[in-house]
């Protein structure tokens, strides 16, 4: 039975996923998911406190993020009166907001999951931390991401026919 396997069974390698440094622009980020969908890849960017990108695993960025931080100006304001448009302003803080650093708008990995785990302890840790992703670790090292949708589908196949 497929929900019988372990994390490792479901994750998706970390060599699949792109990577930049969470010094690196913003508008790097949106090169590399605007390639992502050209490519069908996963819309995940994964962060690394390395110049070049290559260090510890910090976190993640996915479109929600990016759109978020972008408009991070408009939210807050959106709280307080509700959400007013003006003409231009959000082309304006787009073009402001591409040079933000990705540790500005990236979001940290809150948990992670052993590899060796069952796909239960993923569906617990998915909802007790309200997150669709999770790093995969093995011996501290993050190896891999796993999906709620990765979940989701190995739930599909035990449908009967």
């Amino acid at each position: 039975m497929p929900l019988e396997k372990v994390v490792k069974d479901f994750m998706h390698p970390l060599g699949h996923y792109p990577y930049v440094s969470e010094k690196e622009p913003v508008k790097k980020v949106l090169k590399l998911l605007s390639n992502s969908k050209e490519l069908h890849a996963p819309f995940i960017i994964v962060i690394r406190d390395g110049e070049d990108g290559h260090g510890t695993v910090r976190g993640f960025i996915s479109p929600p993020e990016v759109v978020f931080g972008i408009a991070e100006h408009f939210l807050k304001g959106a709280e307080r009166i509700g959400p007013i448009f003006w003409e231009g302003q959000l082309q304006a803080e787009c073009m402001e907001s591409f040079n933000k650093k990705v540790k500005e708008i990236m979001t940290p990995f809150k948990t992670c999951i052993n590899e060796s785990e069952m796909i239960l302890e993923a569906v617990f840790s998915f909802h007790k931390h309200q997150i669709n992703s999770l790093p995969v670790v093995r011996e501290k090292e993050v190896v891999g991401i796993i999906h709620l949708e990765d979940i989701l589908i190995g739930i599909a196949e035990t449908l009967p026919e």
